[in-house]
Protein backbone atom coordinates (compact mmCIF):
# COMPACT_ATOMS: atom_id res chain seq x y z
CA UNK A 1 0.00 0.00 0.00
CA UNK A 2 2.66 2.48 1.06
CA UNK A 3 4.80 1.74 -2.33
CA UNK A 4 1.16 2.34 -4.27
CA UNK A 5 1.09 5.55 -2.73
CA UNK A 6 4.36 6.85 -3.82
CA UNK A 7 3.99 5.65 -7.13
CA UNK A 8 0.81 7.42 -7.65
CA UNK A 9 1.90 10.69 -5.72
CA UNK A 10 5.38 10.62 -8.04
CA UNK A 11 2.91 10.49 -11.40
CA UNK A 12 0.92 13.17 -10.24
CA UNK A 13 3.81 15.26 -9.29
CA UNK A 14 5.97 14.45 -11.87
CA UNK A 15 4.53 17.18 -14.96
CA UNK A 16 4.53 19.77 -12.10
CA UNK A 17 8.52 18.76 -11.97
CA UNK A 18 9.07 19.05 -15.73
CA UNK A 19 7.34 22.24 -16.32
CA UNK A 20 7.72 24.28 -13.07
CA UNK A 21 11.93 24.18 -13.45
CA UNK A 22 13.88 26.50 -15.09
CA UNK A 23 17.50 27.43 -15.36
CA UNK A 24 17.84 30.55 -16.92
CA UNK A 25 21.26 31.76 -17.76
CA UNK A 26 22.79 35.14 -19.34
CA UNK A 27 22.71 34.50 -23.27
CA UNK A 28 21.22 36.40 -26.23
CA UNK A 29 19.07 36.07 -29.40
CA UNK A 30 19.37 37.42 -32.84
CA UNK A 31 16.09 38.09 -34.48
CA UNK A 32 15.59 38.22 -38.25
CA UNK A 33 16.26 41.85 -38.40
CA UNK A 34 19.76 40.88 -36.92
CA UNK A 35 19.44 42.87 -33.98
CA UNK A 36 21.40 41.55 -30.82
CA UNK A 37 18.36 40.47 -28.03
CA UNK A 38 20.14 40.77 -24.64
CA UNK A 39 18.76 38.39 -21.49
CA UNK A 40 18.49 35.49 -20.28
CA UNK A 41 17.67 31.80 -21.87
CA UNK A 42 16.57 29.02 -20.14
CA UNK A 43 19.25 26.62 -20.31
CA UNK A 44 18.62 22.61 -20.66
CA UNK A 45 20.60 19.61 -21.55
CA UNK A 46 19.21 19.08 -24.70
CA UNK A 47 20.45 15.74 -26.07
CA UNK A 48 18.85 16.64 -29.16
CA UNK A 49 19.16 19.80 -31.40
CA UNK A 50 16.19 22.10 -29.53
CA UNK A 51 13.60 23.17 -31.87
CA UNK A 52 12.55 26.62 -29.73
CA UNK A 53 14.38 28.19 -27.15
CA UNK A 54 12.59 30.53 -23.84
CA UNK A 55 14.26 33.36 -24.07
CA UNK A 56 13.62 36.39 -20.92
CA UNK A 57 14.13 39.77 -21.48
CA UNK A 58 16.14 42.29 -18.85
CA UNK A 59 12.75 43.68 -18.51
CA UNK A 60 11.12 39.44 -17.01
CA UNK A 61 9.04 39.25 -20.50
CA UNK A 62 9.30 35.47 -21.12
CA UNK A 63 9.39 35.19 -25.28
CA UNK A 64 9.62 31.49 -27.19
CA UNK A 65 11.92 31.67 -30.27
CA UNK A 66 12.21 29.40 -33.24
CA UNK A 67 14.43 28.84 -36.24
CA UNK A 68 11.58 30.38 -37.84
CA UNK A 69 11.42 33.77 -35.90
CA UNK A 70 15.63 34.08 -35.19
CA UNK A 71 18.46 33.92 -36.13
CA UNK A 72 20.62 32.36 -33.64
CA UNK A 73 20.90 32.11 -29.96
CA UNK A 74 23.77 31.91 -27.65
CA UNK A 75 24.34 30.79 -23.57
CA UNK A 76 27.30 33.36 -22.76
CA UNK A 77 30.33 31.05 -22.76
CA UNK A 78 28.08 27.62 -22.95
CA UNK A 79 26.63 27.03 -26.52
CA UNK A 80 26.02 28.67 -29.66
CA UNK A 81 23.36 27.65 -32.32
CA UNK A 82 22.51 29.05 -35.86
CA UNK A 83 19.35 29.18 -37.59
CA UNK A 84 20.48 27.32 -40.96
CA UNK A 85 18.20 25.64 -43.68
CA UNK A 86 19.15 22.59 -44.60
CA UNK A 87 19.30 19.05 -46.04
CA UNK A 88 19.00 16.31 -43.56
CA UNK A 89 19.68 12.52 -44.21
CA UNK A 90 17.39 10.14 -42.99
CA UNK A 91 19.14 6.96 -42.96
CA UNK A 92 19.90 5.39 -40.05
CA UNK A 93 23.81 3.77 -39.39
CA UNK A 94 22.56 0.86 -37.05
CA UNK A 95 24.46 -2.18 -38.81
CA UNK A 96 21.68 -4.41 -37.32
CA UNK A 97 19.01 -2.78 -39.51
CA UNK A 98 21.19 -1.24 -42.40
CA UNK A 99 20.25 -2.59 -46.01
CA UNK A 100 22.32 -3.74 -48.73
CA UNK A 101 22.29 -0.79 -50.72
CA UNK A 102 23.09 3.09 -49.82
CA UNK A 103 19.94 5.09 -48.57
CA UNK A 104 20.46 8.78 -49.59
CA UNK A 105 16.95 9.95 -48.36
CA UNK A 106 16.64 12.96 -47.15
CA UNK A 107 14.47 16.06 -45.71
CA UNK A 108 14.87 19.58 -45.59
CA UNK A 109 14.15 21.62 -42.78
CA UNK A 110 15.23 24.91 -40.92
CA UNK A 111 16.98 24.30 -37.86
CA UNK A 112 18.74 25.04 -34.98
CA UNK A 113 22.41 23.70 -35.47
CA UNK A 114 24.82 23.96 -32.83
CA UNK A 115 28.45 25.61 -33.85
CA UNK A 116 30.99 23.18 -32.70
CA UNK A 117 33.76 25.47 -34.03
CA UNK A 118 33.91 28.76 -36.37
CA UNK A 119 37.06 29.41 -38.73
CA UNK A 120 38.04 31.52 -41.40
CA UNK A 121 37.80 28.71 -43.77
CA UNK A 122 35.76 26.08 -42.15
CA UNK A 123 33.14 25.89 -39.84
CA UNK A 124 31.58 22.63 -38.18
CA UNK A 125 27.81 22.78 -36.62
CA UNK A 126 26.25 19.71 -35.48
CA UNK A 127 22.49 18.54 -35.47
CA UNK A 128 21.47 15.64 -33.10
CA UNK A 129 18.31 14.47 -33.49
CA UNK A 130 15.98 10.74 -32.87
CA UNK A 131 17.87 8.95 -35.81
CA UNK A 132 21.27 10.06 -35.57
CA UNK A 133 23.96 12.85 -35.00
CA UNK A 134 25.04 14.45 -38.17
CA UNK A 135 27.56 16.69 -38.74
CA UNK A 136 27.64 20.05 -41.16
CA UNK A 137 30.51 21.93 -42.74
CA UNK A 138 30.26 25.69 -44.02
CA UNK A 139 33.55 26.59 -46.11
CA UNK A 140 34.63 30.42 -46.59
CA UNK A 141 32.08 31.87 -49.36
CA UNK A 142 29.54 29.40 -49.29
CA UNK A 143 25.69 30.55 -48.21
CA UNK A 144 24.97 27.11 -47.37
CA UNK A 145 25.73 24.81 -44.61
CA UNK A 146 26.41 21.13 -46.27
CA UNK A 147 25.74 17.68 -44.22
CA UNK A 148 28.63 15.62 -43.70
CA UNK A 149 28.30 12.63 -45.83
CA UNK A 150 28.82 9.29 -43.51
CA UNK A 151 26.40 6.16 -44.47
CA UNK A 152 26.55 2.26 -44.05
CA UNK A 153 25.33 -0.87 -45.90
CA UNK A 154 25.70 -4.29 -45.66
CA UNK A 155 26.39 -6.97 -48.13
CA UNK A 156 25.42 -10.04 -48.78
CA UNK A 157 28.11 -12.07 -46.79
CA UNK A 158 26.62 -9.90 -43.97
CA UNK A 159 30.03 -7.38 -44.23
CA UNK A 160 29.22 -3.98 -43.15
CA UNK A 161 30.82 -1.27 -45.36
CA UNK A 162 31.58 2.73 -44.16
CA UNK A 163 30.50 5.19 -47.42
CA UNK A 164 33.11 7.79 -45.52
CA UNK A 165 31.84 10.90 -48.35
CA UNK A 166 32.99 13.35 -45.73
CA UNK A 167 36.73 12.98 -46.13
CA UNK A 168 36.22 13.81 -49.62
CA UNK A 169 34.08 16.84 -48.89
CA UNK A 170 36.51 18.00 -46.44
CA UNK A 171 39.70 18.06 -48.91
CA UNK A 172 37.53 19.33 -51.53
CA UNK A 173 37.54 22.36 -49.01
CA UNK A 174 41.01 22.21 -48.21
CA UNK A 175 41.67 22.20 -51.35
CA UNK A 176 39.53 25.22 -52.36
CA UNK A 177 41.53 27.04 -49.22
CA UNK A 178 44.81 26.17 -50.72
CA UNK A 179 45.66 24.35 -47.89
CA UNK A 180 47.58 20.94 -48.36
CA UNK A 181 49.76 19.12 -46.49
CA UNK A 182 50.80 15.83 -44.79
CA UNK A 183 49.04 16.29 -41.87
CA UNK A 184 45.67 17.11 -43.06
CA UNK A 185 46.13 13.99 -45.76
CA UNK A 186 46.89 12.03 -42.59
CA UNK A 187 43.27 13.01 -40.27
CA UNK A 188 41.09 12.77 -43.43
CA UNK A 189 42.69 9.31 -44.07
CA UNK A 190 41.89 7.94 -40.31
CA UNK A 191 39.61 9.71 -39.37
CA UNK A 192 36.04 8.32 -38.20
CA UNK A 193 32.33 10.24 -37.90
CA UNK A 194 33.01 11.48 -34.63
CA UNK A 195 33.43 15.08 -33.45
CA UNK A 196 36.72 15.16 -31.94
CA UNK A 197 38.17 13.62 -35.28
CA UNK A 198 36.50 16.74 -37.25
CA UNK A 199 37.62 19.37 -34.72
CA UNK A 200 41.19 17.83 -35.81
CA UNK A 201 40.68 18.16 -39.27
CA UNK A 202 38.91 21.86 -39.15
CA UNK A 203 41.92 23.05 -36.76
CA UNK A 204 44.40 22.02 -39.54
CA UNK A 205 42.92 23.54 -42.54
CA UNK A 206 41.81 27.02 -40.67
CA UNK A 207 45.78 26.92 -39.33
CA UNK A 208 46.50 28.92 -36.17
CA UNK A 209 43.30 31.42 -37.17
CA UNK A 210 43.23 33.36 -33.56
CA UNK A 211 39.71 33.78 -34.01
CA UNK A 212 38.91 30.87 -34.37
CA UNK A 213 36.30 29.28 -31.77
CA UNK A 214 35.57 25.87 -30.60
CA UNK A 215 33.04 24.78 -28.80
CA UNK A 216 34.00 24.06 -24.95
CA UNK A 217 32.91 20.44 -24.14
CA UNK A 218 30.19 19.87 -21.73
CA UNK A 219 31.30 16.94 -20.19
CA UNK A 220 32.19 17.33 -16.34
CA UNK A 221 32.95 15.23 -13.09
CA UNK A 222 32.67 15.83 -9.08
CA UNK A 223 33.50 13.96 -6.45
CA UNK A 224 31.33 13.27 -3.28
CA UNK A 225 31.92 11.76 0.07
CA UNK A 226 29.16 11.04 2.29
CA UNK A 227 27.62 9.15 5.71
CA UNK A 228 24.39 7.25 6.02
CA UNK A 229 22.18 4.39 7.81
CA UNK A 230 21.16 1.14 6.56
CA UNK A 231 18.52 -0.50 8.03
CA UNK A 232 19.21 -4.03 7.01
CA UNK A 233 16.68 -7.30 7.24
CA UNK A 234 18.71 -10.53 7.10
CA UNK A 235 15.83 -13.90 7.06
CA UNK A 236 16.31 -17.32 6.29
CA UNK A 237 14.26 -19.94 4.80
CA UNK A 238 13.69 -23.71 4.62
CA UNK A 239 14.96 -26.25 7.38
CA UNK A 240 16.77 -23.28 8.83
CA UNK A 241 14.08 -20.75 9.33
CA UNK A 242 14.37 -17.68 11.12
CA UNK A 243 12.16 -14.71 10.44
CA UNK A 244 13.64 -11.11 9.47
CA UNK A 245 16.49 -9.87 12.08
CA UNK A 246 16.62 -6.22 11.73
CA UNK A 247 19.53 -4.16 12.51
CA UNK A 248 21.01 -0.79 12.05
CA UNK A 249 24.10 0.19 10.67
CA UNK A 250 26.52 2.82 9.67
CA UNK A 251 27.62 3.45 6.01
CA UNK A 252 30.75 5.63 4.97
CA UNK A 253 30.60 6.34 1.13
CA UNK A 254 32.71 8.41 -1.28
CA UNK A 255 33.16 8.29 -5.30
CA UNK A 256 32.54 10.26 -8.33
CA UNK A 257 29.77 11.37 -11.12
CA UNK A 258 30.57 11.77 -14.70
CA UNK A 259 27.91 14.83 -15.55
CA UNK A 260 26.96 14.77 -19.33
CA UNK A 261 26.41 18.64 -19.20
CA UNK A 262 28.44 19.95 -15.87
CA UNK A 263 26.26 23.14 -16.33
CA UNK A 264 22.89 21.51 -15.88
CA UNK A 265 24.22 18.57 -14.12
CA UNK A 266 20.43 17.26 -14.88
CA UNK A 267 21.56 14.00 -16.16
CA UNK A 268 24.78 11.67 -14.42
CA UNK A 269 26.40 8.35 -13.91
CA UNK A 270 28.06 7.92 -10.71
CA UNK A 271 30.80 5.54 -9.88
CA UNK A 272 30.33 4.63 -5.65
CA UNK A 273 32.39 2.89 -3.50
CA UNK A 274 30.90 2.01 0.26
CA UNK A 275 31.78 0.66 3.25
CA UNK A 276 29.30 -0.76 6.09
CA UNK A 277 29.01 -3.39 8.73
CA UNK A 278 26.14 -5.64 9.83
CA UNK A 279 25.50 -7.89 13.08
CA UNK A 280 22.58 -10.28 13.31
CA UNK A 281 21.70 -12.43 15.98
CA UNK A 282 18.88 -14.80 15.49
CA UNK A 283 17.09 -16.79 18.20
CA UNK A 284 14.36 -19.48 18.16
CA UNK A 285 13.76 -20.74 21.34
CA UNK A 286 10.80 -23.52 20.47
CA UNK A 287 13.29 -24.99 18.29
CA UNK A 288 16.44 -24.24 20.46
CA UNK A 289 18.63 -22.76 18.15
CA UNK A 290 20.80 -19.73 17.39
CA UNK A 291 22.60 -18.51 14.68
CA UNK A 292 25.00 -15.62 14.61
CA UNK A 293 27.06 -13.77 12.11
CA UNK A 294 28.36 -10.51 11.73
CA UNK A 295 29.25 -8.83 8.32
CA UNK A 296 31.79 -6.65 7.13
CA UNK A 297 31.07 -5.07 3.10
CA UNK A 298 32.75 -3.31 0.60
CA UNK A 299 30.45 -2.45 -2.42
CA UNK A 300 30.88 -0.77 -5.42
CA UNK A 301 28.10 0.82 -7.02
CA UNK A 302 27.49 1.83 -10.39
CA UNK A 303 24.52 4.11 -10.96
CA UNK A 304 22.32 6.51 -13.17
CA UNK A 305 20.55 9.02 -11.77
CA UNK A 306 18.26 12.28 -13.74
CA UNK A 307 16.73 15.35 -12.00
CA UNK A 308 13.17 15.43 -12.20
CA UNK A 309 13.60 18.73 -10.79
CA UNK A 310 16.50 20.75 -12.00
CA UNK A 311 16.50 24.04 -10.08
CA UNK A 312 19.09 25.82 -9.61
CA UNK A 313 18.75 25.63 -5.94
CA UNK A 314 16.76 22.64 -5.72
CA UNK A 315 16.83 19.37 -7.70
CA UNK A 316 15.03 15.95 -6.81
CA UNK A 317 15.89 13.14 -8.60
CA UNK A 318 15.77 9.75 -8.74
CA UNK A 319 17.28 6.64 -10.21
CA UNK A 320 19.62 3.39 -9.35
CA UNK A 321 21.69 0.99 -10.31
CA UNK A 322 23.58 -2.75 -9.17
CA UNK A 323 25.65 -3.41 -6.74
CA UNK A 324 28.76 -5.42 -6.60
CA UNK A 325 29.44 -6.70 -2.74
CA UNK A 326 32.26 -8.16 -1.38
CA UNK A 327 32.09 -9.44 2.25
CA UNK A 328 33.95 -11.01 4.56
CA UNK A 329 32.29 -12.78 8.01
CA UNK A 330 34.79 -13.01 10.77
CA UNK A 331 32.21 -14.01 13.63
CA UNK A 332 29.62 -16.83 12.56
CA UNK A 333 28.00 -20.05 13.76
CA UNK A 334 24.85 -22.14 13.99
CA UNK A 335 23.70 -23.65 17.26
CA UNK A 336 21.25 -26.11 17.68
CA UNK A 337 20.03 -29.27 19.64
CA UNK A 338 20.24 -32.38 18.18
CA UNK A 339 20.62 -36.42 18.95
CA UNK A 340 18.86 -38.58 21.71
CA UNK A 341 20.42 -37.00 24.53
CA UNK A 342 19.21 -33.03 23.45
CA UNK A 343 22.80 -31.85 23.06
CA UNK A 344 23.73 -28.38 21.83
CA UNK A 345 25.36 -28.70 18.55
CA UNK A 346 27.71 -25.95 17.64
CA UNK A 347 28.84 -25.62 13.98
CA UNK A 348 31.53 -22.60 14.02
CA UNK A 349 31.78 -20.96 10.29
CA UNK A 350 28.10 -22.22 9.16
CA UNK A 351 27.05 -21.62 6.98
CA UNK A 352 28.48 -20.33 3.77
CA UNK A 353 27.82 -16.86 3.23
CA UNK A 354 28.52 -15.20 0.03
CA UNK A 355 31.86 -13.49 -0.60
CA UNK A 356 30.73 -11.33 -3.61
CA UNK A 357 26.90 -11.30 -4.24
CA UNK A 358 25.01 -8.42 -6.51
CA UNK A 359 22.48 -6.01 -5.22
CA UNK A 360 20.19 -3.51 -7.06
CA UNK A 361 19.62 -0.21 -5.64
CA UNK A 362 16.54 2.31 -6.59
CA UNK A 363 17.50 5.87 -4.92
CA UNK A 364 15.72 9.20 -4.48
CA UNK A 365 16.67 12.32 -2.91
CA UNK A 366 17.09 16.31 -3.07
CA UNK A 367 20.18 18.42 -3.32
CA UNK A 368 20.72 21.45 -1.93
CA UNK A 369 22.74 24.47 -3.37
CA UNK A 370 24.23 21.94 -5.50
CA UNK A 371 25.91 20.99 -2.39
CA UNK A 372 24.53 18.83 -0.18
CA UNK A 373 22.47 15.51 -1.20
CA UNK A 374 19.85 13.89 1.19
CA UNK A 375 18.52 10.40 -0.18
CA UNK A 376 16.56 7.37 0.41
CA UNK A 377 17.05 4.42 -0.80
CA UNK A 378 15.85 0.62 -1.04
CA UNK A 379 17.40 -3.13 -2.06
CA UNK A 380 15.04 -5.62 -2.97
CA UNK A 381 15.97 -8.96 -0.99
CA UNK A 382 19.56 -10.35 -2.20
CA UNK A 383 20.89 -13.85 -2.04
CA UNK A 384 23.98 -14.03 0.77
CA UNK A 385 24.27 -17.70 1.25
CA UNK A 386 25.66 -20.46 -0.90
CA UNK A 387 23.58 -22.43 -2.95
CA UNK A 388 22.46 -24.68 -0.44
CA UNK A 389 18.94 -27.65 -1.32
CA UNK A 390 17.64 -26.96 1.38
CA UNK A 391 17.31 -23.52 2.71
CA UNK A 392 18.52 -19.96 1.91
CA UNK A 393 19.53 -16.46 3.13
CA UNK A 394 18.38 -12.80 2.11
CA UNK A 395 19.29 -9.00 3.23
CA UNK A 396 16.93 -6.27 2.29
CA UNK A 397 17.98 -3.25 2.77
CA UNK A 398 16.38 0.35 3.07
CA UNK A 399 18.83 3.26 3.42
CA UNK A 400 19.17 6.56 4.22
CA UNK A 401 22.41 9.19 4.24
CA UNK A 402 23.87 12.76 2.96
CA UNK A 403 26.61 13.00 0.59
CA UNK A 404 28.49 16.23 0.47
CA UNK A 405 29.10 17.26 -3.39
CA UNK A 406 32.40 19.02 -4.31
CA UNK A 407 32.54 21.08 -7.53
CA UNK A 408 31.74 19.88 -11.41
CA UNK A 409 34.71 20.46 -13.70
Amino acid sequence: MKLSLITITAAMLLPFFSTAQSNYKPGYVVDLKGDTLKGNIDYREWEKNPRQISFKNNAGTIAIYTPQNSKAFAVNGLEYYEQHAVKISLDKIDPTIAGGVVDTSYRIDTVFLKAITLGRYLSLYRYDDDIKPRFYALSHGDAVATELSFHIYVDANSVVHDVNGYRLQLKSIAQKNNVSNDKLAGLLSQSKYKEQDLLRIAAAINGSDPAQFVNKSQFGTRVFAGVGINYNDMAFNGIIFFPGNYTFSPKVAGGIDLLTNKNTQQLFMRLEISLTEDQHNFNDTYQQSQLKVTQYTASFVPQVYYNIYNGQKLKIFAGGGIALNFSTYPNRYYQSVGGNNAVLITQPNYPDYHTLWESFIIKAGVVLDKKVEIYLGYSPASAVTDNYAFFEGNVTSYQAGVNFLFGAK
